[in-house]
């Protein structure tokens, strides 16, 4: 039986065709080194901003419900397109949304909290050998309607799926090559820490470190789930949190 190796892949990984096919190319050789790859994936660069534009050029004030219904699709056009390009590559790939899975969470919009997984479409999909590419930041309310987490949420969809599926592990699939003790771009001493630990980590998120969402390293931490940070470019591991 494959080892899971839940992968996510933020949204500036995923923002044009080159960098699909890179993303591609790491699923490939996770499933080729014989993993179980199950991705979670964000919307596709600034999807998500050009969404809640067009949301507020309309009204100053739009309904949520109608704002999560808008948004989320962000997520599926980029699990939709990954799947395509996996699938036209010789890998068995099925892309799904949070609702689809069964992630359950609270009935608020706009920022609800992920409450369970309860639906077999995951454990199934495994079973008929296809890679799933799941829509991160969002589910379905108690109420069954569509919902989203706060913004960055698809870290915390990834962790919460790599808690239920038995990981040991989650690979943050990013643009940066690892966690720095200083911002690096404007920083030139700044030094890559390769080993973190979760409050070290979870302090640096809540002072603005956007590397990871800081309910993601709260809820590793509870897990006791491990993250690797990844650069898309060439599949190295920067840094560790654990």
């Amino acid at each position: 039986m494959r080892q899971i190796s839940v992968m996510k892949f933020g949204g500036n990984t995923l923002a044009n065709k080159e960098k699909i096919w890179l993303a591609v190319s790491l699923i490939k050789k996770r499933w080729e080194a014989g993993f179980q790859p199950i991705i979670v994936a964000s919307a596709n660069g600034n999807m998500t901003d050009i969404l809640l534009d067009n949301a507020y050029s309309l009204s100053k004030n739009p309904n949520k419900r109608e704002l999560d219904m808008l948004i989320t699709t962000g997520e599926r056009i980029s699990v939709a397109l990954l799947s395509i390009a996996l699938n036209e590559a010789g890998l068995p790939a099925v892309s799904l949304t949070g609702s689809q899975i069964g992630l359950t969470t609270s009935s608020e919009h706009v920022g609800a909290e992920i409450k369970g997984l309860k639906s077999d479409r995951l454990a199934k999909e495994i079973e008929r050998n296809h890679i799933p590419i799941i829509a991160g930041f969002q589910g379905i309310g108690e109420n069954k309607e569509i919902t989203t987490l706060k913004r960055g949420g698809s870290d915390v969809s990834a962790v919460f799926i790599a808690a239920s599926e038995g990981a040991n592990f989650v690979e943050m699939i990013k643009d940066v090559d690892g966690v720095y003790d200083k911002d690096p771009n404007k920083n030139k001493t700044a030094q890559k820490l390769n080993l973190m630990d979760f409050d070290v980590m979870y302090k640096l998120a809540l002072e603005g470190a956007n590397v990871l969402h800081p309910d993601a390293i709260k809820l590793e931490k509870e897990k006791n789930i491990e993250i690797r940070i990844v650069y898309y470019k060439t599949g190295e591991v920067g840094t560790i949190i654990k």
